[in-house]
């Protein structure tokens, strides 16, 4: 590597760094400082609490995601149009890197979400969870029932159906629970692909101070059609999930093999 390219390296490393900085510092602020005046603003309405605190979320994560944009990140979505108000859907993607939540999170001001139940006892973000969000330790049972009325005030649940983040190389393994969610709710699904390049460094497992060693990060989302409901909720239950679960990911699936970003990182991968 040129004495350029370390440099370039170096500064992507210490940009990516400042980013989870950015959103540690910036979650602890959100739930002590932001939360409470949401709460008096809004009159102690638990219902306009959620309201206001989704935006809350929502513009901070447009903010961090404007900051890495101008460091360490490439962000582009196709198909945004698709997302003008938009309410009352289950949001499925695929789940490439650390950073997916943020990404989807700053283009969905109404969004709610499943999450890792490990987060609830992080000191950064378990203000946001308890207080906004759904996290997965809950029994299912529970999930459903506060996923369904979440989705039934208008909010957006977004759920990863790989449960955790793609290992590089392995095939995607989806889970039901989307499935699951989207039935009980009875509302469509949309689907929303995450392309770009190796997102090295945000991966599972992979080490913290690592970066990809060419370039930015590139998250191209593409916001593809909305998966209707209707004609699985007309089956079996049992059958239905397993058909709208195999739907999504066939969705999915099809738009990867038009990215031409992830065929090259795929050819490379097995060449190692």
């Amino acid at each position: 590597m040129k004495i350029k390219e370390r440099v370039v390296y170096v500064y992507r490393i210490f940009g990516k760094l400042l980013s989870f900085a950015i959103f540690g510092v910036g979650g602890l602020f959100i739930a002590t400082v932001l939360f409470p005046i949401n709460y008096v603003q809004c009159g102690f309405s638990k219902k306009k609490f959620s309201l206001m605190s989704r935006r809350t979320v929502y513009r901070s994560f447009v903010f961090l995601t404007w900051v890495m944009q101008h460091i360490v990140v490439d962000f582009r979505v196709e198909h945004r149009e698709r997302l003008k108000d938009l309410h009352s859907k289950v949001i499925i993607a695929n789940h490439p890197s650390l950073l997916d939540v943020v990404m989807l999170v700053s283009i969905i001001p109404n969004a709610d979400c499943i999450v890792k139940g490990s987060l609830v006892k992080n000191k950064f973000m378990s203000g946001i969870i308890n207080s906004i969000y759904i996290p997965n330790c809950q029994s299912f049972d529970d999930q459903v029932k506060l996923s369904t009325e979440s989705i039934h005030d208008g909010n957006c649940l977004i759920v990863f159906p790989e449960g955790t983040r793609t290992r590089p190389g392995e095939p995607w393994v989806f889970k039901k629970g989307a499935a699951r969610f989207a039935l009980a709710a009875e509302c469509d699904v949309l689907p929303i692909y995450f392309g770009g390049n190796e997102k090295i460094g945000l991966r599972k497992f992979d080490k913290m101070f690592s970066f990809h060693p060419t370039s930015k990060y590139h998250y191209y989302l593409d916001v593809l059609e909305p998966i209707s409901i209707k004609p699985f909720l007309e089956m079996p239950h049992g059958q239905a999930t397993t058909m709208l679960n195999d739907e999504m990911k066939r969705v999915l699936l099809a738009r990867r093999e038009l990215d031409e970003e992830y065929t090259v990182s795929e050819k490379s991968h097995h060449m190692l």
